[in-house]
């Protein structure tokens, strides 16, 4: 199912991203870059000030409007700088809506998908150098956010710009060779049986992606299975930094993170942890803490999730990793970054500098689909 071009209308298409999703919004500072910004029918000549006033959004500063419920902005041209206090300072073109929800601040951008596709793939890539990596991880964001476009139609938008969704952190960031793999690939999708598919990807996977089941509580994907990265003993994303790490919990420690995740009761403290089962990558699929007077089983998933949420996610980076018991600590050895389904980042880097082209990447890391255009 290849095709010559890709179909105006999807790549032209628009997508409404939430920025700034993980802060909580009161006010933001708003600054044109160069000319062509507008907020209604007057122009943005200077620094101005979005803030939420109950339910409504009043703007001062280089232009007023509201209080109204919702303030659109037309940024077209090169586009309007967003900042605040411990936010960052991002550029963002396209049209956004200020409303608020929850008396704070919501901004939806609404841009097209291209722009879109490019601003994600540096922001989630930019750690690799190699274009032909890039248009891997263009075509495999690209189906990701068509596979998702519902993500959040419930709350109004298509996308938030955290991880949970893709990682989107506006114009001002975006990479030459971002820009280049994405207007590369245009339109281009990746396909099993004729459906777009779902196109997870992680950071390092160790030397073998996960099945997917043995990571989620998810309908089997045939694509989504384990595959060997590379030759034995030498895996493509072994060039990654941090390819190998070591953490070491203290069973103090690992008390008041169960504890908190709720794993353990408050009167309850760790005695000791081991791996119960494994998944087909070698990748733990079940741990058991030991207490005082039990045995509790915990997901290795949810045990890297619940560490990763309150110690940092440095912490434990991967659920491919054995342990080692001390007298009153545990060491996880381990390997890999992320939950190590799809396509892994480094391993298609690595792929890349032995003359790998982006579509034999994707077809190794997502045995049995195609790509084309929908």
């Amino acid at each position: 199912m290849l095709l010559a071009a890709a179909p105006a209308q999807a790549s032209n298409r628009l997508v409404d991203i939430r920025l700034y999703s993980l802060h909580k919004l009161h006010s933001i500072n708003l600054e044109p870059e160069g000319e062509g910004v507008t907020v209604g029918e007057r122009q943005l000549k200077g620094p101005a000030k979005a803030t939420a006033r109950g339910q409504l959004v009043v703007f001062d500063g280089g232009v007023k409007a509201g209080p109204a419920r919702t303030v659109k902005i037309h940024a077209p041209l090169k586009g309007v700088w967003l900042s605040g206090p411990a936010l960052p300072r991002r550029l963002y073109t396209g049209e956004l809506t200020f409303s608020v929800e929850r008396n704070q601040l919501k901004i939806i951008n609404s841009v097209p998908l291209e722009t879109y596709v490019a601003g994600v793939v540096t922001g989630e890539a930019g750690d690799l150098s190699q274009l032909e990596a890039y248009k891997a991880q263009a075509v495999a964001s690209r189906t990701y956010i068509l596979k998702h476009l519902r993500n959040h139609i419930g709350e109004g938008y298509n996308l938030c710009d955290s991880t949970h969704c893709q990682l989107y952190s506006g114009l001002g960031s975006i990479s030459p060779k971002a820009r280049e793999a994405s207007d590369a690939t245009r339109g281009e999708l990746l396909f099993y049986k004729g459906e777009p598919a779902a196109t997870f990807y992680h950071s390092i996977c160790g030397g073998r992606t996960e099945t997917m089941t043995f990571v989620w509580p998810f309908e089997d994907k045939p694509y989504l299975v384990s595959v060997r990265d590379g030759p034995p003993g030498k895996p493509y994303c072994s060039i990654a930094p941090g390819f190998r790490w070591k953490t070491k919990i203290y069973y103090t420690g690992l008390t008041r993170l169960a504890r908190q995740a709720g794993w353990i009761l408050p009167d309850e403290t760790t005695r000791g942890m081991r791996v119960s089962s494994w998944g087909p990558s070698g990748r733990a699929a079940e741990l058991e803490i030991q207490t005082q007077r039990r045995t509790v089983k915990v997901t290795a998933t949810d045990f890297y999730h619940g560490i990763g949420r309150r110690a940092g996610w440095t912490a434990v980076r991967s659920t491919m990793f054995k342990i080692l018991s001390g007298k009153d600590y545990v060491m996880l050895d381990g390997l890999g970054s992320g939950h190590g389904v799809g396509m892994c980042q480094w391993g298609a880097e690595g792929m890349a500098r032995k003359g790998f082209k982006y579509r034999d990447i994707l077809k190794h890391y997502y045995p049995g689909t195609e790509t084309g255009y929908d």
